[in-house]
């Protein structure tokens, strides 16, 4: 009967965890476009909000305009290419700690992290560990920037 109950707990706490690190529950796909973002974002349980086109404070970064989009309140930026080798070219002009891209200096909010997959760039200026977790699945490795607690 004790090893019944010691069975029982395990896999409770096995499923516990398990329902924990999925999220939203979803597969989350690789990202590549502003769509499979969106729905990468999604799958991990975040509600993602309007996207629209950053002319503002972002714009100039890079030589696309890009888009600004919130995921359950938190702020992503996001750069879609004509090319994978045009997108590759603009993540070298990143410098590894995140704050300078070619000549310019962004003074982030937090510890800028910039994710590259395909022919897309992601910038996250943020420190929700959902956000980061799902940005390394969908975009994999940071290639700029760091974890906000330094790891």
């Amino acid at each position: 009967m004790r090893r019944f109950f010691i069975t029982v707990i395990a896999l409770s706490a096995f499923s516990i965890m398990s329902v924990a690190c999925a999220g939203g529950g979803g597969d989350i796909e690789p990202a590549d476009s502003y769509e499979s973002l969106s729905a990468a974002l999604e799958a991990a349980g975040m509600k993602v909000g309007e996207q629209v086109e950053n002319n503002f404070l972002f714009a100039g970064l890079f030589t696309v305009p890009g888009i600004e989009m919130t995921a359950s309140g938190q702020d992503i930026l996001a750069f879609e290419f004509a090319t994978e080798e045009e997108a590759a070219g603009q993540a070298a002009l990143v410098s590894p700690d995140g704050y300078g891209i070619g000549l310019k200096y962004i003074n982030w909010v937090d510890t800028p992290q910039f994710f590259l997959n395909g022919k897309m760039i992601v910038v996250y200026d943020g420190s929700q560990s959902l956000v980061t977790d799902t940005l390394i699945t969908a975009m994999g490795e940071r290639f700029a920037g760091e974890s906000p607690d330094g790891a």
